[in-house]
């Protein structure tokens, strides 16, 4: 379906992305050391944390999440954003009057076209979609409606009560439907056209990504010229060069490192608990995975409290279940992962495991403390009975795409404050979880009363029914263990004093101009 929207290469037009430095500009240039970068900047396309670090600033949706309202970076409050305002017309639509004069980087005017072509079954929402990771987001979505130039409907499948979260959320970012349509998905995952206050300049893979200010941005002039995002997978290298002037913002801080980062005066230290948890997949194509007991024991034997305090300086915390505090739906007394080391062995007996190894692979710098988990975690695993191999690889189709991988590292982001904006889409009916298709006989085969009261969360639209329903699929996972929750990561970013620049719970990089100004003479 890729194919779809490639033209031959005598038919692409070139539309002016490469921008030149302003003259006479004297706004200073970001650089943000970061510890890997994406594959694709196309915006439902890009899901991984890598990913919407630099797409958050180069695209915009037509609600807006508010993450500083709350003033811990963690807000949920809806304002408007490429639209002036919306209705619900009913249960399953809402109109959306767009802002007139919005300008895409190409100098095209955001219209209605745009956002129906955004919610295209051909880009994202059909059964073969040429993004289909889009898909598990707006999982309700059914399709965008033109009422005229400047007002669309959005209407979804069922009822969804998360609707308008969900359209300030990943994969709601609108697109440009001329550009897209010219250039192919090939062209725009590379060099894509968006309205938000960047856009891009260079993409060299293994280097660099590099911003230029877009100076038409309808929310204000950005206060940077630029932002070039540039890979420095080491810590200390990444210390080293914001110490010394090269860096102004460097992500993925350990916690060990903080003191000595506190001790410079002209260095900030800013830190999040994400709405991000780390996470254990368990791959179910070995016999011995297959087998539940074995799965239950590898999560009864994980000592969570322990990593919290030996790796994360106690800074953090592990969910009850698979959600958080700030759920609408939010079930307080869901019991909390066990560790139960004497149970986690009796089960390795009672299971059909014979001592088989398993492999653990992680990518090296790509979650933090990833490594010093997993080799925590064999010990705790070995003193059940569970033979764990780690394996660290370079990067992730080593995981993903090899032979003989157990067991994988991942996170969830809480994409919104609800369970339909994580759990559901990261394990359930569209996930990849259930739909691996590299390796299908990785899949979780999920029973069908999993999925069944997974849809009827999405689509309830009384609190108490949907909280009936969530409480029921997540007994399901729990039992089911087709993975784990480890803990949900404290995120520290380190930047220069004359950087004024707040961090969210999620891992977008926020640089519009409410969000990012320098100190006079920084």
């Amino acid at each position: 379906m890729r194919g779809f929207f490639r033209l031959a290469a005598g038919a692409l037009v070139a539309l002016g992305l490469m921008a030149g430095p302003a003259l006479a500009d004297d706004r200073p240039e970001l650089v943000v050391a970061v510890n890997d970068l994406p594959d694709t900047l196309e915006p439902a396309d890009g899901m991984g944390n890598v990913h919407v670090r630099i797409i958050y600033s180069m695209f915009d949706s037509l609600i807006r999440r508010d993450f500083l309202a709350n003033g811990k970076g963690s807000g949920s409050k809806l304002v408007p954003g490429l639209a002036e305002s919306w209705t619900r017309i009913d249960d399953k639509t809402i109109e959306f009057k767009l802002r007139q004069g919005v300008k895409f980087h190409n100098g095209d005017e955001l219209t209605a076209d745009d956002v129906v072509f955004t919610f295209t079954h051909g880009r994202m929402l059909g059964d073969r979609p040429i993004v289909p990771t889009g898909r598990q987001e707006m999982n309700t979505i059914s399709h965008a409606e033109r009422i005229d130039k400047y007002t669309v409907r959005i209407v979804s499948r069922v009822p969804d009560v998360m609707m308008e979260q969900r359209l300030a959320g990943y994969a709601s970012w609108i697109v440009n439907a001329r550009d897209y349509l010219t250039r192919g998905y090939d062209q725009v995952r590379r060099s894509p056209v968006g309205t938000g206050p960047y856009k891009i300049a260079e993409f060299v893979d293994g280097e660099y990504v590099k911003l230029v200010a877009n100076d038409d941005y309808f929310g204000g002039q950005p206060t940077a010229s630029g932002i070039t995002f540039k890979v420095v997978p080491e810590t200390s290298a990444r210390i080293a060069g914001l110490v010394s002037g090269e860096f102004d913002i460097i992500v993925n801080v350990p916690p060990d490192q903080i003191q000595v980062l506190q001790g410079y005066d002209d260095i900030d230290v800013k830190q999040v608990v994400l709405d991000n948890t780390h996470m254990l997949v368990f791959y179910m194509d070995a016999p011995f995975m297959q087998d539940k007991n074995v799965r239950q024991a590898l999560s009864l034997a994980i000592d969570r409290a322990l990593l919290r305090k030996a790796l994360w300086d106690d800074k953090n915390f592990t969910p009850n279940g698979h959600q958080l505090p700030d759920y609408e739906i939010y079930l307080a007394d869901y019991p909390e992962f066990e560790f139960d080391p004497e149970k986690a062995r009796e089960l390795v007996k009672a299971s059909s495991y014979k001592g088989e190894e398993i492999v653990y692979r992680l990518p090296l710098n790509y979650y933090l403390n990833s490594l010093e988990a997993a080799q925590a975690m064999q010990q705790m695993w070995k003193d059940v009975g569970l033979n764990v191999k780690i394996e660290p690889v370079e990067n992730w189709a080593q995981v993903t795409k090899a032979e003989g991988t157990h067991i994988r590292p991942w996170s969830n982001t809480h994409r919104i404050p609800d369970p339909s904006g994580s759990f559901v889409s990261q394990w359930g009916k569209l996930s990849d979880v259930q739909n691996n298709k590299a390796f299908p006989a990785r899949a979780w085969k999920a029973p069908e009363e999993f999925n069944r009261q997974q849809a009827l969360l999405v689509s309830g639209t009384e609190t108490a029914a949907r909280k009936d329903a969530y409480r029921k699929a997540l007994d399901i996972w729990t039992d089911e263990v087709p993975g784990t929750m480890l803990y949900n990561p404290l995120e520290t970013y380190a930047l220069k004093k004359s950087v004024n620049w707040e961090p969210y719970s999620l891992y977008y990089m926020d640089f519009r101009p409410y969000n990012l100004t320098f100190e006079v003479g920084g």
